[in-house]
């Protein structure tokens, strides 16, 4: 999973999600908020598996 590209994907979609997740509650859905949740601690997850020289070598 040495990938730059990979990295910046997954954290941009987990500040997608967290801003999903904010604009739900907002709306009234908790329970669709909760399953956005979980989405977002399998992309932490992912983003936590990732090596650290992942992130320094050039691709």
């Amino acid at each position: 999973m040495s990938d730059p590209r990979r990295f910046r994907r997954l954290t941009g979609a987990a500040a997608h999600l967290c801003q999903v997740e904010a604009d739900l509650v907002a709306a009234g859905y908790p329970d669709l908020a909760a399953q956005v949740a979980a989405i977002c601690t399998a992309i932490d997850l992912e983003i936590a598996y990732l090596e650290p020289d992942d992130l320094s070598q050039p691709r």
